[in-house]
């Protein structure tokens, strides 16, 4: 069995009236329309471009990186080769110049160190004329 309310047909009419208005297409209406695919459509290709240039970048990130690793790793070896050469030994003709130079820096330290005692014991004859004689002195007993 089938029941039936009583309902107010207006409402109704009204809602299958504006159904039919947007079916046939309001004048206004399909323009919007129109415009928002457009929107949509632009906005998608946007979207495709941005992803397709992130993806690019993504690749050129990572190739970077490898570079940057390998460079890293050149530079270690680099490094490493240094340390090496300073830690060889020295052929033995440099040890022998070395030796021989720290010898003349020595020597060179202990000549300096008697010119400047001759400087100052000539300063010291030049201002006196009484130790001059008393030099001449020392010098005429001792022979």
């Amino acid at each position: 069995m089938e029941e039936f309310e009583l309902l107010p047909v207006d409402p109704i009419r009204r809602l299958e009236k504006r159904l039919e208005r947007i079916e046939q297409g309001v004048p206004g209406y399909s323009a919007v329309l129109k415009d928002l695919s457009e929107m949509l459509k632009e906005n998608q290709r946007v979207v495709d471009s941005l992803v397709k240039v992130n993806s690019e970048l993504i690749a050129n990130i990572s190739s970077l990186s490898t570079s940057i690793s390998n460079l890293v790793k050149k530079f270690d070896d680099f490094l490493n080769s240094i340390e090496i050469a300073g830690v060889e030994e020295q052929p033995p003709e440099l040890q022998q110049m070395m030796e021989e130079n720290k010898k003349l820096e020595q020597f060179n330290k202990e000549l300096l160190r008697r010119l400047e005692r001759l400087e100052r014991y000539i300063k010291l004859i030049a201002v006196s004329p009484q130790s001059l004689s008393a030099l001449q002195g020392m010098i005429g007993k001792k022979e």
